[in-house]
């Protein structure tokens, strides 16, 4: 489904080209990266508390599955470079995105 380590074409970590762009072209910060990945894990949360309440295991562990490389992810954050920390970045801007389509609306 999503793999965050499936970018066949990411750019090399250990390359001294400069940073990559981020997800709006311009070059993404530590912090800036954090969120976004906290913001996939949020999302990720909200889809875990529905999955337990419908009682769907096998949801359940994939989406455990996917939150475990989302922690991993933010993680490797503290060390990464400029060009992994945009390429985390992008990824997981990208994700979001498709969770925020693909998450139901809570019901009033």
């Amino acid at each position: 489904m999503h793999d965050a380590s499936s970018s066949s074409s990411a750019p090399d970590p250990r390359s001294s080209s400069g940073p990559a762009p981020g997800p709006a072209g311009d070059q993404v910060g530590v912090e800036e990266a954090h969120e976004i990945v906290g913001a996939v894990l949020a999302a990720y949360n909200r889809q875990l508390l529905l999955a337990r309440r419908a009682g769907d295991q096998q949801r359940l562990e994939e989406l455990m599955s996917q939150q475990r490389k989302c922690v991993e992810d933010r993680a490797r954050l503290n060390d990464a470079g400029p060009e992994e920390i945009s390429r985390i970045a992008a990824l997981y801007a990208e994700l979001l995105k498709g969770l925020d389509v693909s998450e139901p609306r809570p019901e009033s």
